[in-house]
């Protein structure tokens, strides 16, 4: 069950990325970035957790406008880190 609440906010901070390229939901991706920050730093010694915080910086840097390639690599992972969460 936990598991599949932490694929959920995996799959929102996916989705906020995807916004966030048209312009949209940034109240909503701040706020998803920031859960998505405090969950990372609950299991701070796990190698997966150091790049789920990598990946809230290039959140916070989308929400000011700046997409480069690792924004969308940090998409793709936290996509897959959802899609394996919620099927597990």
């Amino acid at each position: 069950m936990i598991a599949k609440l932490l694929g959920v906010i995996d799959l929102l901070a996916a989705l906020s990325i995807i916004l966030l390229k048209f312009n949209l939901g940034t109240s909503f991706a701040l706020i998803i970035a920031i859960v998505l920050l405090i969950k990372s730093l609950l299991f701070i010694f796990n190698i997966v957790s150091i790049i789920d915080i990598i990946s809230v910086v290039f959140i916070f840097l989308a929400i000011f406008g700046i997409f480069t390639v690792v924004t969308w690599i940090a998409f793709f992972w936290l996509l897959q880190k959802a899609v394996f969460s919620l099927l597990s």
